[in-house]
């Protein structure tokens, strides 16, 4: 009769530890997947929505937002260059300013860059390397107008 009362305590035994190691496996599993796909987003959007850090000064930049395909010449004449510069972001291109012969990529609000796409601009952010993380920006009047 021992013989059985131990094999019964010895199976439960054996039911409790493979029961709490699939919970850990499972629970492990989870929060890889987990970390995945909050993590899963593109580089382009994760530089896009990094705010500027408000300690280092921002420079001010002037010029045209367009896209880093066309540059400031639209190669399409059936469009505008803001409608341009925005399909050309929709299929792949980034957000750019250009000045003369140089040109930066812009990382900032992707919503206020559209609203501003094809439009003289003047925009304050920080330069690193060819990108200018935006801070804020915003239209240049036209030199003919009158502002009140």
């Amino acid at each position: 009769m021992r013989q059985t009362h131990r094999s019964w305590l010895s199976l439960l035994g054996f039911f409790v530890v493979i029961t709490l190691g699939s919970s850990l496996i499972f629970a492990a599993v989870f929060a890889g997947v987990t970390a995945v796909m909050a993590g899963g987003g593109t580089t382009q959007a994760s530089n896009e929505q990094q705010p500027v850090d408000p300690l280092v000064p921002g420079m001010v930049f002037s010029g045209l937002i367009t896209d880093s395909h066309c540059g400031a010449r639209h190669t399409d004449s059936d469009k505008s260059a803001s409608e341009c510069a925005r399909m050309c972001v929709r299929k792949g291109s980034r957000y750019s300013i250009a000045n003369g012969e140089r040109n930066y990529e812009l990382a900032g609000d992707s919503g206020q860059l559209a609203e501003l796409a094809g439009q003289r601009v003047s925009l304050i952010g920080v330069l690193n390397g060819d990108t200018i993380k935006v801070s804020s920006a915003a239209a240049l009047l036209a030199e003919g107008s009158n502002q009140r």
